[in-house]
C-alpha cells in the first residue's frame, strides 16, 4: 500500500469514490464544478497496485478553542471502495495525516465519524452533536415591531460571493468575544473560491450593519416553490451569528418578513440554549441531534500554550501510539492568564509527574468534552492525586462545542 498526495488530473478518481461512497451513483458525467470542489493539496490517497482505493481530505481551518484561535484540521471525504475495506487504508491514511498536520503546523483535529470506536482508537474524543431546531415562522412575528433606526441596514448577497466576508466576520469578533451564541469550536473555513461555490451554490447571507459595520449574518437556503403547501415551505439556515441582542432581534427580524412566504425556519443551535426565550408562542419545538463531532490534539504544546486558563503548574506524561512527537513529559505554568507550556525530553521514569493521560484523555481535557471524573472513570487520566484533580476541575471546565458548518 501506497499512501501519497494527487495530482489535478486524479480528482476524478476521488469524486468517484466519493460518489460512491456518500450518492447515489452514476455513469453519466458530472459537472464540472464537481471537480473543481476538489482540491488536490487537501486530498490524501491509498494506492494498491497503482490503483487509488481510498483517499480522504484534509482542510486547513482555524478553530477557537476555549477562545483562542488554532489552526485546525478538518478531516471529510474518507472513503474505500468495498473490496479494499478491512485491509488498514483508512489507518494508514491517518496516520499519515497526523504527520502532514503537523508539518504544516496543524495542532488540532475535527472530524464527524462513520464509526466513532474507530477514530476513538485513533486518538479521537467524542464531542457533542448540533441542535437543529424547526420553528413556525410565526413565532417570530413579535421582532416585526422592532423600530426603524437608520444607522441599520440590511444586504443579501447570494452565498457564493461572502466567503471573505464571513471569515472576516468570524475572525474580528472571535478575537474581540464578541460572537454568539457559542464560540467554543466554531471553525472558520479555508475554502478555495472553488470549493466554496461548489457548497454554497444553492444558498443566500443576509447580512446586518451598524453603522455600516456587519453585526450579524446568516447563511441560508430557501424553499418556497410554487408547488409546494404552505406547510411545507421553509427557510434553512446553515450559520447564524449574531455579535448582541440587539443584532439578534435584527436578524430574526428579517427572516420573520417571510411569514407570508414561509411556514417554519430551520437553525442550528448550541445544545445548552433555551430557544424558548427567544420565541413567541413557539409551542412544541421540532429538534432534531446531528452527528457528534470528534476532536482531538495533534500536537499538545501548540493546542496548549496560550489558553485562557489560570492555575497552578502541572506536569504530566502523554502516550499517542500514532503521534510519536507527543509521546513525551509536559510542564504546564500559568503567565499572566494564559498556559505556557514547555516539553521534557527525559526518561518518564526518572521525572515526577502529576498525571499520566492517554491522547483520548488529553483531547478530552483541553476541547471540555468530558468532565474529570469521567477521564479518570475511563482511565483516560491516570496516577491523578487529589489536589491535581481538583486543579484541573477548576482549570479546564467542560464545554459545549457550536460549529454548525459541516465538512
Amino acid at each position: 500500500m501506497k499512501i501519497r498526495k494527487i495530482d489535478k488530473n486524479e480528482r476524478i478518481e476521488i469524486l468517484k469514490g466519493d460518489l460512491y461512497a456518500y450518492s447515489r451513483w452514476t455513469n453519466q458525467d458530472l459537472p464540472r464544478s464537481h471537480l473543481t470542489a476538489i482540491n488536490p493539496d487537501d486530498v490524501l490517497a491509498a494506492e494498491i497496485d497503482g490503483k487509488i482505493v481510498a483517499a480522504l481530505q484534509c482542510f486547513h481551518f482555524q478553530q477557537s478553542v476555549r477562545g483562542v484561535i488554532k489552526s485546525m484540521g478538518g478531516i471529510g471525504g474518507v472513503w474505500t471502495y468495498p473490496e479494499y475495506r478491512n485491509r488498514g487504508c483508512v489507518k494508514a491514511l491517518m496516520k499519515s495525516v497526523f504527520l502532514e498536520m503537523r508539518m504544516q503546523g496543524i495542532c488540532v483535529s475535527m472530524l464527524t465519524p462513520f464509526k466513532e470506536s474507530f477514530y476513538e482508537s485513533l486518538g479521537y474524543t467524542i464531542a457533542n452533536a448540533t441542535n437543529e431546531i424547526t420553528i413556525p415562522i410565526a413565532s417570530l412575528s413579535n421582532y416585526l415591531k422592532l423600530p426603524n433606526q437608520n444607522n441599520w441596514s440590511c444586504d443579501r448577497f447570494p452565498a457564493t460571493e461572502v466567503r471573505d466576508i464571513l471569515s472576516n466576520f468570524l475572525y474580528e469578533n472571535l478575537h474581540s468575544h464578541t460572537i454568539r451564541p457559542h464560540s467554543h469550536g466554531l471553525a472558520i473555513t479555508n475554502f478555495t473560491y472553488d470549493q466554496w461555490w461548489h457548497l454554497h451554490r444553492q444558498k443566500l447571507c443576509v447580512v446586518l450593519k451598524r453603522e455600516h459595520q456587519p453585526v450579524a449574518l446568516a447563511i441560508y437556503g430557501i424553499d418556497s416553490s410554487g408547488n409546494l403547501s404552505m406547510s411545507d415551505r421553509q427557510i434553512e439556515i446553515s450559520s447564524i451569528f449574531w455579535t448582541d441582542l440587539t443584532s439578534r432581534d435584527r436578524l430574526f427580524s428579517f427572516f420573520a418578513s417571510h411569514r407570508d412566504q414561509i411556514h417554519s425556519l430551520k437553525m442550528p443551535v448550541p445544545l445548552n440554549a433555551n430557544v424558548h426565550s427567544w420565541l413567541n408562542n413557539a409551542g412544541k419545538v421540532q429538534s432534531s441531534i446531528t452527528e457528534p463531532w470528534m476532536v482531538r490534539i495533534v500536537d499538545i504544546v501548540e493546542a496548549l500554550n496560550g489558553l485562557p486558563i489560570t492555575c497552578e503548574p502541572f506536569t504530566f506524561a502523554i502516550s499517542d501510539p500514532q503521534c510519536s512527537w507527543n509521546e513525551s513529559i509536559f510542564r504546564v505554568d500559568s503567565d499572566r492568564g494564559s498556559l505556557a507550556v514547555k516539553r521534557h525530553n527525559s526518561d518518564v521514569q526518572n521525572m515526577a509527574i502529576d498525571f499520566r493521560a492517554t491522547i483520548t484523555g488529553i483531547s478530552a481535557l483541553i476541547y471540555g468534552t468530558y468532565t474529570i471524573s469521567e477521564l479518570v472513570h475511563k482511565q483516560w487520566i491516570t496516577k491523578l492525586n487529589p489536589v491535581t484533580f481538583k486543579l484541573l476541575e477548576n482549570a479546564f471546565t467542560p464545554c459545549v462545542i457550536y460549529n454548525p458548518f459541516k465538512f
